[in-house]
């Protein structure tokens, strides 16, 4: 339920708003009441409402139908059940699911497996689709078909149509219920201004100003809010809508919108740490966000920022440089002091970039010409794209640019590659052409394009996004990239464990090698009456995991907890000879996660650290012909040691004749690609329109590109 609107106080304030000056409907005839409240038609008055009927989050002024929330998931049962006679395993079958989920729903409705779905009771379908609540826990419901859609979802998985978000039919996503509805301001009810952008919401209020249909308690009001959305359109924020909510808003929006609070308080003598503030901006944008940190500062706070930015680095007035290296190569202050002692430190690899000693690596950028084979997108409209049709040069390095909220997740997260994957469904490299109908699969439902053409040209696509690779905390880098069996099965070869007659599962611990006492979980828990629990490490193993069995076999002096608790560059010297172990792991460490641990559970990785390992994953496959990468800004969390070594490996794929495009707004990846897509010039509505297009030298002589000032 956290939105804009709630977390920077602008709906709270616009229910004020309403409730002091909106003018309800006539509930006899439905004309508009004046400012007494009387209908001019029928004499009808009217009474005002009190606030709490304007929100969508009190129980009197939600929409019932969605909660307040203006739209719902649900599952298509026709496409759940495609089949008259489809029974209740079937079912189970068609439905992608982990074996774990499976035995457990066989269990749960092992009386009803051999029934056909469609007659099945309402109460065992409600319970197989949406569960029952936990008794004595509120927040918890049983395993059911709903939440495994949802996890999926989170996962960023294509469930193809069968669980989806549906806009609310009854408020038409407004949120709030009909009596907010039939309450207006200069026309407009508080539903309609809370799916406006902010831009929209301050011209919008800014036309009250002067006029009759707001009193002076009102004005007040609206010159409350102005003076704060004119402050969020200055952070570059004027693209967000009030009900956007903000799990989906980027690490750099989110941080732009704490700031914003934080300065409207005025508050001081408060210590601010910032986590890459900088992360998903333009370089046109940073500038109004380091004035928002200098503006902190100077209001009498201390801040500290943890950050990679050059220009965020150079305005400090204290640096400390934490290095040489990462992981294991780490954790020493390098320096601490001053910009101009950083220059000169030839210990800091920061200093070296900053000073120009070392400097990006040079890419022999490749020609464009007509001759070059392209994914062509034609007439994309998706979200605020503008009947686009754009060329994407393929065997290339493509860079897609622009500002905040200027379309580029749009034009190639939400356009491209669902054409791609639908492609890769019917039929191509066979077909030189996609054509989209209004019959097509409900995977690119939310795409709005006439067609793809030049499938034909790509052999494969690899998505490489900053979505978790994993959410288990059994889950671990070396499962994800695939060499964690073939350790296993490496060490299960052994001479000492062929004697024992070992297999492989008596070196994991979610099996055979898992200790006895805890399980394999490492720790012993311990259960203090109610929901009190407290964690010990395991007594029995020291938290290692393992039983003694599996402990025994060494490789090379080490033992199978002790590969878990390597460096990925420590493993990749102990594996270097080992055939399909060496490759993934040398390829993680020339990509700069060398200090990774073999064991680290997943969730406690990066979104940048998530995406570099799906990268070295997709390389160490050593895919032939032309593959499409598209990665969505991989600089994220990287310093300029670590983007110096991921432009030398995206360099080495398009030698290799592949193809990749990668949205980014670092200037130093941007002026290696070959060539720029840029998107503008604003954000939101404001945005979705091809700026400028060409090599990065055609963008800096190009007036209308912002990125080329920069480049």
């Amino acid at each position: 339920r956290s939105t804009v609107g709630s977390r920077t106080n602008l709906t709270n304030r616009l229910v004020l708003l309403y409730a002091a000056d909106g003018r309800p409907d006539c509930a006899n005839c439905g004309t508009p009441t004046g400012a007494d409240l009387v209908c001019p038609a029928c004499g009808h008055v009217e009474e005002r409402l009190p606030a709490t009927f304007f929100s969508n989050n009190s129980p009197n002024g939600m929409c019932l139908k969605c909660q307040g929330r203006g739209s719902y998931f649900v599952i298509d049962l026709e496409k759940l059940a495609p089949g008259e006679r489809m029974t209740l395993n079937q079912v189970i079958d068609h439905v992608e699911m982990s074996p774990g989920f499976q035995r457990l729903f066989r269990r749960k409705f092992a009386d009803h497996l051999e029934i056909p779905f469609y007659q099945l009771s309402e109460e065992i379908k409600d319970d197989l689709l949406y569960g029952h609540y936990v008794s004595g826990r509120s927040d918890k419901t049983s395993s059911c078909l709903t939440r495994i859609f949802q996890g999926r979802l989170r996962r960023g998985e294509d469930l193809g149509g069968l669980y989806s978000r549906m806009i609310c039919p009854e408020c038409n996503g407004y949120r709030v219920g009909e009596d907010a509805r039939r309450v207006s301001i200069h026309g407009r009810h508080i539903g309609e201004l809370g799916m406006m952008t902010i831009s929209e919401l301050h011209g919008f209020l800014g036309s009250l100003i002067g006029t009759d249909d707001i009193s002076i308690f009102g004005r007040n009001q609206v010159n409350d809010i102005l003076r704060k959305t004119g402050q969020l359109i200055r952070s570059r924020l004027g693209h967000l809508t009030l009900y956007r909510e903000t799990p989906t808003l980027s690490g750099g929006e989110i941080q732009r919108l704490f700031l914003n609070v934080h300065l409207d308080s005025r508050m001081d003598s408060l210590i601010y740490v910032l986590d890459e503030p900088t992360v998903g901006l333009h370089e046109s944008e940073k500038a109004d966000l380091l004035e928002s940190v200098r503006e902190l500062k100077e209001i009498g706070n201390t801040v500290i920022v943890v950050e990679h930015d050059r220009g965020t680095i150079e305005m400090a007035d204290h640096i400390i440089d934490i290095g040489p290296g990462a992981g294991l190569h780490g954790g020493r202050v390098i320096y601490q002091g001053g910009l101009a002692g950083l220059l000169d430190c030839n210990e800091s690899v920061t200093g070296q970039y900053l000073s120009g000693r070392k400097a990006m690596p040079v890419r022999v950028r490749l020609p464009i010409d007509e001759v070059v084979p392209r994914l062509v997108v034609g007439n994309a409209c998706t979200n605020n794209l503008k009947n686009l049709t754009v060329s994407f040069p393929l065997g290339r390095m493509v860079g897609i640019a622009g500002v905040s909220g200027s379309g580029k997740s749009s034009l190639i997260s939400d356009t491209l590659l669902p054409l791609v994957k639908h492609g890769a469904r019917n039929g191509y490299p066979n077909v030189d052409e996609i054509n989209l109908d209004e019959d097509d699969e409900p995977d690119i439902a939310q795409t709005v394009a006439d067609r793809l053409e030049g499938i034909c040209y790509i052999d494969g696509y690899a998505e490489i996004s900053q979505s978790p690779i994993g959410r288990n905390m059994n889950s671990t880098p070396a499962s994800y990239i695939g060499i964690w069996d073939k350790v296993r099965a490496l060490f299960a070869a052994q001479p000492e464990a062929v004697e024992a007659g070992l297999t492989a599962g008596h070196f994991s611990f979610n099996s055979d090698g898992a200790c006895e006492t805890c399980g394999g979980s490492g720790v012993e828990l311990i259960r203090l009456g109610g929901n009190l629990v407290i964690e010990k490490t395991c007594a029995g193993c020291g938290g290692k995991r393992f039983n003694e069995t599996a402990l025994s076999v060494l490789f090379h002096g080490r033992n199978i907890h002790d590969v878990l608790e390597m460096s990925v560059s420590e493993a990749a010297l102990l594996f270097a000879d080992v055939r399909g172990i060496a490759s993934p792991l040398r390829v993680m460490d020339r990509i700069g996660m060398g200090y990774i641990r073999l064991g680290q559970p997943t969730p406690t990785i990066s979104g940048g650290e998530a995406q570099r390992i799906k990268l070295a994953k997709e390389i160490g496959r050593r895919r032939k012909g032309n593959i499409l990468y598209v990665l969505d800004e991989p600089t994220t969390g990287l310093s300029m040691y670590d983007t110096a070594r991921l432009i030398e490996l995206l360099d080495e794929l398009v030698t290799a004749g592949n193809s990749i495009i990668v949205i980014e707004h670092n200037t130093d990846v941007l002026k290696a690609c070959d060539w720029i897509i840029e998107l503008g010039p604003g954000g939101g509505m404001d945005g979705g329109r091809i700026i400028a297009e060409g090599t990065p030298d055609i963008l800096k002589s190009n007036p209308h590109s912002i990125t080329g000032r920069y480049l």
